[in-house]
Formats: structure tokens, C-alpha cells, sequence
């Protein structure tokens, strides 16, 4: 009995997989810099696999592993990409309002107490 149908059921899912996460993160357009070391970690992992796939000819794997390690480099760029985005994000917001409390600095604030006790 051939097997390899399997193999194919498994590449779908795994392929269905990664569709959620690529939509959101071009949805948000936001991502964390902690998750880069994991999508590298999974790249690679996948490129090693494909590679044994090829050397082996085994039609199978090659067949599953080629579209993730494609759906990983997209993952992978776009997590990059908005990682880098964010992070730039950040320091501008953060020079914005170190300025603002700089230019706050330069003006001249009275207080004033407001005496709320009556005097009978």
C-alpha cells in the first residue's frame, strides 16, 4: 500500500498552518523582536529537512517541505520587517517625547495654590 498520502494530508495542514499567522501579521503590521530567534530556528530546521528530502529523493518530503520552507521564508521576512518597524516606531515615540518634556522645560509655569478653607 502507498503510503505517501499521508505525507500529503501532513503538507496541507502544516501549510494551513502558517495561513492565520501571515495574515496576522500583515494584518497588525506588528510583531515582537523575541519570536525572530524562534522563525530563524524553524527556517534553518526546515532547510535541513529539504535538503535530506533532496539528497534521499524522497518525492514526498520534497513535496511537503518545499512549501513550508517558503511559507518559513515569508514568515521569517515579515516578522523581520515588522519587528524592525516597530522597534523604529518605538524610539521615534520615545525622542518625541523626550523632546516635548524638553521644550516644557523652557517655559516658565507658575503654581497656584487655591485656598479652599473658609474663613468665618
Amino acid at each position: 500500500m502507498n503510503d505517501e498520502y499521508l505525507m500529503y494530508t501532513a503538507s496541507a495542514l502544516y501549510f494551513i498552518c502558517y495561513l492565520p499567522e501571515l495574515y496576522a501579521n500583515y494584518k497588525n503590521k506588528n510583531a515582537n523582536f523575541y519570536n525572530v530567534p524562534e522563525k530563524v530556528l524553524i527556517f534553518v530546521g526546515t532547510l535541513f529537512a529539504l535538503s535530506y528530502s533532496i539528497r534521499t529523493e524522497n518525492k514526498a518530503l520534497i513535496i511537503n517541505y518545499t512549501p513550508i520552507l517558503f511559507c518559513d521564508t515569508i514568515s521569517l521576512i515579515m516578522r523581520l520587517y515588522y519587528a524592525y518597524d516597530t522597534h523604529v516606531k518605538i524610539i521615534e515615540n520615545n525622542e518625541n517625547n523626550n523632546n516635548d518634556k524638553s521644550e516644557n522645560k523652557d517655559c516658565n509655569y507658575e503654581t497656584v495654590v487655591f485656598d479652599n478653607s473658609s474663613t468665618e
